[in-house]
């Protein structure tokens, strides 16, 4: 299909990511793409509007079967914020839109005030566990708001998992805290940061870790399934079960700390060099500090990783040793989805 226009024509797959995901700087721009966080703000007739978009332009490529589309770079543009605003609001198996709190573009403005309570408050005991508990209700409900689609947990492993979040990060942050407190009692002013986010990394990356081992531990036990290069399901694979979670439990603990260390790197100088009458410019720097690393944080984290991984076949169980194509040719590798 070609667009009519006396425009450059380029060559367009909807179905294909904007940027290449085999580098690390590719996997990081679509993540960005996908979890751009002002899509959160977006009235629900805009969003709705690239749902159509991004729907008759997977529709068309379904029709022509591979034939090739050619539209001018102002349409491609014009696709490509569309399918931004959809990855970061639909669901990605299901189609159904997210509860606007609980999409991946949401995850910014509403952890500002979260990361706020948890850097900038008082350590108490008190504070520690409320702002911890905020923080790990808030990471299950977008965890069971974007799970896969074929999820075969029940509520009470959603439960445990929660409960094991809470409690962790509670304990941790309170042990943190306790071995701090000789510490503590020396600094003075904005040093005291500095053991807000000890005890927070601490806390928060040890629940993620630990969260997310207990909600896929059936990934770990059963294995994940692997396909090959013609679409064909060739079975599952616990040695790649073990090596998908293990990375993205790492990402989980790795996710935390851009969010965490500028601010408080940041926000040391500030209270050191920002006038108390500037109170309002520094709640502002503070503010856009918070957004932009809680924007640029999970995709910097998550990027680490492919989503979308080759296995060759020499690593694996014996049952895949000696698997053939439709053609009869030696199968020497696979493909599977790590998760996020």
């Amino acid at each position: 299909m070609i667009e009519n226009s006396k425009e450059t024509l380029m060559p367009f797959d909807i179905n294909s990511p904007e940027y290449p995901q085999d580098t690390y700087i590719g996997r990081v721009l679509n993540l960005l793409k996908s979890q751009n966080p002002f899509n959160f703000y977006l009235p629900h007739s805009k969003v709705m509007k690239a749902k159509d978009i991004v729907d008759t332009e997977i529709r068309l490529a379904k029709e022509l079967n591979g034939s090739e589309i050619l539209y001018s770079p102002e349409k491609i543009k014009e696709i490509r914020i569309a399918q931004s605003i959809v990855n970061s609001s639909f669901h990605p198996e299901t189609g159904e839109i997210v509860p606007r709190f609980f999409r991946l573009c949401s995850y910014a403005s509403v952890s500002v005030p979260v990361i706020f309570g948890m850097l900038l408050c008082k350590p108490t005991t008190l504070n520690i566990i409320f702002w911890q508990w905020l923080n790990q209700t808030y990471s299950a409900g977008m965890n069971f708001a974007n799970r896969n689609a074929s999820s075969t947990l029940t509520t009470k492993e959603i439960l445990t998992a929660y409960g094991v979040a809470v409690s962790t990060s509670i304990g941790i942050g309170l042990g943190v805290k306790a071995l701090l407190n000789p510490l503590a009692k020396n600094l003075k002013g904005p040093s005291q940061i500095f053991i807000n986010f000890l005890i927070t990394l601490s806390a928060v990356g040890s629940a993620g870790f630990l969260n997310l081992l207990i909600m896929r531990s059936k990934e770990i036990k059963d294995g994940i399934s692997l396909i090959d290069n013609e679409g064909n399901d060739r079975g599952k694979s616990k040695i790649i079960g073990k090596s998908a979670v293990i990375n993205t439990a790492l990402t989980r603990f790795i996710m935390p700390i851009p969010p965490l260390i500028v601010p408080t790197v940041l926000f040391y100088f500030i209270e050191n060099n920002l006038k108390k009458r500037h109170r309002l410019v520094k709640l502002g720097v503070e503010i856009g500090t918070f957004f932009a690393c809680l924007s640029f944080g999970p995709p910097i984290a998550c990027g680490l990783f492919e989503q979308n991984i080759k296995a060759h076949i020499s690593g694996l169980e014996p049952e895949f040793q000696n698997l053939k194509d439709s053609h009869g040719n030696q199968v020497t590798e696979l493909w599977y989805n790590k998760g996020l």
